[in-house]
């Protein structure tokens, strides 16, 4: 049985996450470009909703005995089998994964563009997480 109140505080501090990122979603392109500290809160707050993500995905998971996920990703996968998740939004968390493994390991290497366009264009992802697990889990 999912344990509600860990559910709830992880949803709390991805909406928190998400709305920190959201301050910034008006800015242009040159504005985001020019300000490192808008792309650190971005980029850091990214980091953090997504591990949030896994972190609910991974609880859901283990605490219903479905399995045991071996990798960030995996619990994804197993929630899709599960019928729980589409194929299009498992493969969208899954890469967002990816995003994740990029943050927190190539930080040299950003393309600043690449989360320029998530900033304006995929923050939906993670707001359909939310209701998602609002919807089934709450």
């Amino acid at each position: 049985m999912v344990n509600i109140e860990v559910i709830k505080q992880r949803l709390n501090q991805l909406s928190t996450s998400l709305n920190k990122i959201e301050r910034f979603k008006n800015f242009t392109l040159e504005e985001f470009i020019k300000d490192d500290i808008i792309q650190d809160v971005v980029e850091y707050n990214l980091f953090i909703s997504i591990n949030m993500m896994v972190d609910i995905a991974t609880h859901i998971v283990v605490d219903n005995n479905l399995g045991n996920p071996k990798t960030l990703g995996e619990a994804f996968d197993i929630l899709n089998n599960e019928k729980y998740l589409s194929d299009e939004d498992t493969n969208v968390y899954k890469n967002m994964v990816g995003l994740r493994n990029i943050l927190s390991h190539e930080y040299l290497e950003i393309d600043k563009k690449i989360i320029y366009d998530i900033l304006k264009n995929n923050l939906i992802d993670i707001k359909r997480f939310i209701v998602f697990i609002n919807d089934n889990f709450i």
